[in-house]
């Protein structure tokens, strides 16, 4: 398993064009805050189903992260990924406390990715008020 500092990911998110940045915690953390462009595959039984489906290319370049160094959960991710067969997986391990801590931008909320893959409930809520 690689490693990588704060200092690296920031090299890597600007120079990197197909990185992927994955948080593993659950959606209540996310959702908290999360590093910019993260999207959110909590570590859970349907992991890998998840990731196969977010991240078809194997081949892209994938760093994942949790919580800070006590939280094991982006050394697991890290491991199944390597495991489906992902060529370049990298674990930001002192994780989302040591980024914010470092004053680095963060992002709010559902990703754009999330937001989209939602149903659309708009027509549901205008049934309910038309009733």
């Amino acid at each position: 398993m690689v490693t990588i500092s704060r200092n690296d990911l920031r090299e890597l998110l600007e120079t990197c064009l197909d990185l992927k940045l994955v948080e593993v915690l659950p959606e209540v953390s996310y959702l908290e805050y999360h590093l910019p462009g993260a999207v959110n595959v909590p570590l859970s039984d349907c992991f890998n189903e998840r990731v196969i489906r977010v991240f078809p290319d194997r081949s892209q370049t994938i760093v994942v992260y949790s919580l800070n160094f006590e939280c094991i959960q982006s050394e697991l991710a890290t491991q199944c990924l390597l495991e489906l067969g992902y060529q370049t997986v990298y674990d930001y391990e002192p994780g989302k406390i040591d980024w914010r801590a470092a004053k680095l931008p963060i992002e709010y909320g559902p990703s754009i990715l999330d937001y989209y893959s939602q149903p659309d409930t708009f027509e549901s809520v205008n049934d309910d008020l038309r009733s």
